[in-house]
Formats: C-alpha cells, structure tokens, sequence
C-alpha cells in the first residue's frame, strides 16, 4: 500500500503502560495468510518489532499481548503492511490474501468495528489522493471548496459512526487526525501543484486558504510516530521554506534540489520544533531526500553538515552519515558494487556478471503496484526504443522465489531480465534504495555513469540517447 520507508513512521503509542495505570492491560492477535510471501509476520510498536509472529501448518498465526499500550501498531508481510489499533482487551484477527493484500483484509472480533472503518478510510483517501493531482490544477477557490467537500463528507461519516458505535478518546483522535491531516497536507501540496515550477503566488491564494494552520501544533507528543502528520508537515515545511528561497536567489524557475532552499528548511524545521522526536525525524528525511538527489558534491556537504550541527538523534547522525558514504561510493566513475541476485530459476548471480554493455538498473517493489507496473511498461518502451542497451529489473521485497515470480505472471511480464535481491537488508544500504525510482545507469565495464536516475523525466530519456549514439 505505501513505501516501507513509512514503517518507521507509522506505530504510535499515545498512552504510556505503567502499573499503576489501569488502561493497560490483556489484548490478543492472530489471523491467517492466504497464499503467504513466507513463514511470518512482524507485529510493531512505532518502529520497535513486538514479535516476530510464525505461521503455523495452515498459515494461521495468534499472539497474546500482556500489559498492551493502547495505540496503533503496524504488521509487515512479504513486503507489505497495515496498521490495527489494538486496546486492552481487544481480541483482533485478521485474514488477508497476499494476493490482494489491503483490498482482501478483513477485522473479525472484538475491537473489529473501528479497525474496519479505519481501514475503509486509509484506502478511501489513498485512492483520493491519487486524483489530487487533477484536482490541483482547480482554481484556488473552487479547489478550496472542492476539498472542504470531500473532507466534511469523511467527517459526517465518522460522526455516524461514533453514533451507532461509542468509541474510546484514542479512536476518536485517531480517526480525526487522518481525516483532518489527510486534507491539511492535500492544502500545502496544491499550490506546487497548480504553479508548477513557477513560484507561488499568495495572492492568488484565499485570503482563509492556510486557516488551518491555526488548528496545528509541531510538537504533538500523541502523533510523533503518526505517518499522516508526517504526510502534513513534510510538504508544510517546504512551503515555509520557499519564502526565504525567493528573496536569497534570482531564479526564474523553482528548483525544490537548490541548496538554499534546502538549507532554509532545516534551519525552519529547528527553530520551529521543540519536540526532539519529530524535529529529528524531519531533518533526518529532509536531508535524506537532497542528498539522493544532488548531484554537486559542495551542496551535498553543506546540507550534511547543518544536519549534522541540527540532529540530536545519534542514531539518525550515524544512519545519515553511512547514507552520504553510500552515495559517494555510487558516484559517476565508481564501480557498480557486487551485489548477489536470484534468478527465475532459483540461482545465486552477481550483477555484475550479467552486464556486458551500457545498461540501466532499476527496482520495484510489490508494496507499491503502480511504480511496479508503470516501471515495466516504461522499460519495455526504452527496451524498443534502444535495443543495444540493456534492462535488468530487480524486486527488492522480503519473499519467496515463487511469490515474486508470480507477480509477474499475474501482470503477464516476461521474467526473462527478471531478478531480486538475495539479501535485500544488506543490498539496501549497499545501494541506498530508500527510493524506488531510484535509477543506475552503467557502462560496459560496470563503471557507474548515473546512480540517481528516473525513467520517467526527459534527461533521462536524453542520456539513454546519447548512450545509444556512443554505441554506433
């Protein structure tokens, strides 16, 4: 459903277990998994695993959690996950078909009814969201009006909800502040969307467009791990950011990779936030998506270095650290590095032994289906297009050979240039594949011409052409 990179944003615990506080106390959870990736699930609170949950002779599964924080916690299977807000003496089971995996999960038992309407609401905005961007080319007012719309129709349901079906404080804030943070994000988005590369103009804007900004607070204790806050303050804090962008440069054009840009927002993010756990969250993620991106080794030293100064977070210093070495290593000119593939016919095989001349790299992963799918459909174009370049696809998921293969099938794509990693942890650190369409470009002798590359821009296109020139 969403890239795993959220799974480090998507537990949160918003009461505390002590002895004395009796909101804690018995839950239990099991379920079973048709047509499993492989033999378990992980359960998580925030971004901490409660257990690794094996599967037993018939696929089935059941944990009984002793002195339970109530909260949302995540699962992960094969690749994928979901949430389930667990309370004491919830009894929660689940079924799911990999298959299918978020349209086929179902809530059975107590504590079902608010997991299910949770559910229904995270796929129902994730399928709006993937409208938005037509909506965002709306002028302001009626895209203002539009989006109220949408939102209070969410609300209304919710209400009826909570009418037929009382439900404690920690649903009710939960489901609000999907609701309410889901909608106050698509606001910060709109104007990128509807001025494109040109700057934004406020007074295009309703004078009431940002009135929500009222209502938010940077430093909430309860939703630190919450992943639709973050979805709200990540593109909140790029819209403060662009104003001191206008007055430092003279671009006509706006660059979201201009390293004064960048710079203003960690600086925003640490003057504004007084909560270490979000404020280092955002700097860490922030600085994560320049560094993977720029291509001036100065720029990309600059932002390092005001997070480095900004972080309080050693294990996010350390992470950011390793992650710059990484991308240095995947410079232009470097060699591409030994990383172990599995082929369709279960044998171990270096890349490297499978590139012979120019070639592209790029990887997919099942937790997101339209990159996977547009990704293939992309690659079988250039395939056509420049025939003496050479395409390999890697999954990158936690899986079987015969799960991968069958996705495949099911998408009716050829595997012959099919692969997936063999130890996927270490490949991704190797590789610094926190984003998906993440693009390598290679030469003949395995030497890196391009490691941050999209398929899906016009320089890509124009550097698949000029290969295919070298190659006459």
């Amino acid at each position: 459903m969403k890239h795993l990179i959220v799974v480090a944003l998507i537990g949160i615990t918003l009461l505390s277990c002590k002895k004395e506080n009796t909101s804690c106390g018995l839950a239990y959870f099991g379920g079973e998994i048709i047509n499993p990736n492989n033999d378990h699930l992980v359960l998580y609170d925030s971004s901490n695993p409660v257990d690794t949950l094996y599967l037993d002779e018939n696929n089935r599964f059941f944990r009984t959690i002793d002195n339970l924080a109530p909260g949302l916690y995540s699962f992960v299977h094969g690749g994928e996950y979901q949430v389930v807000l667990l309370e004491p003496n919830d009894s929660i089971m689940i079924r799911i078909n990999t298959y299918d995996f978020d349209e086929s999960l179902v809530f059975t038992g107590k504590g079902s009814k608010k997991n299910n309407f949770l559910l229904g609401l995270f796929v129902k905005l994730e399928r709006e969201n993937t409208t938005m961007y037509e909506l965002g080319k709306l002028e302001p007012a009626v895209f203002q009006k539009r989006l109220d719309s949408i939102k209070q129709e969410k609300k209304d349901k919710l209400n009826s909800f909570l009418e037929k079906y009382p439900s404690s404080p920690l649903f009710n804030k939960v489901a609000n502040a999907c609701i309410d943070y889901n909608y106050f994000a698509q606001k910060e988005i709109y104007p990128f969307r509807y001025f494109g590369k040109h700057y934004v103009d406020p007074d295009v804007l309703p004078e009431d467009f940002y009135a929500f900004r009222k209502e938010v607070s940077y430093d909430d204790e309860d939703l630190k791990d919450f992943y639709p806050y973050y979805n709200f303050l990540f593109p909140h804090f790029n819209n403060l950011a662009l104003g001191k962008y206008v007055d430092q440069t003279n671009d006509t054009i706006f660059n979201r990779y201009s390293v004064h840009y960048n710079l203003n927002k960690l600086q925003l993010i640490d003057s504004l936030i007084k909560n270490k756990s979000i404020k280092n969250n955002l700097l860490k993620y922030s600085t994560r998506n320049f560094l993977s991106n720029s291509s001036s080794p100065p720029e990309s030293e600059a932002v390092y270095s005001s997070f480095m100064l900004k972080s309080t977070n050693k294990e996010h210093t350390d992470y950011i650290t390793n992650f710059f070495k990484t991308l240095k290593n995947l410079a232009p000119g470097n060699r591409f590095p030994e990383i172990e593939l599995i082929d369709r016919n279960k044998q171990n095989i270096s890349i490297n032994s499978l590139i012979n001349k120019k070639t592209v790299v790029y990887f997919w992963t099942k937790a997101n289906k339209n990159h996977f799918i547009e990704s293939h459909q992309k690659v079988a174009e250039l395939r056509a297009k420049y025939p003496d370049i050479n395409f390999i696809s890697v999954n990158v998921n936690h899986q079987d050979v015969s799960s991968w293969t069958r996705n495949l099938r099911k998408n009716r794509f050829n595997s012959k240039h099919e692969y997936m990693l063999r130890n996927p942890e270490v490949a991704n650190k190797i590789l610094a594949l926190y984003n998906i369409y993440k693009v390598i470009v290679v030469d003949e002798n395995s030497r890196i011409i391009s490691s941050n590359g999209n398929m899906f821009n016009t320089e890509f296109n124009r550097l698949l052409k000029e290969l295919s020139k070298e190659n006459l």
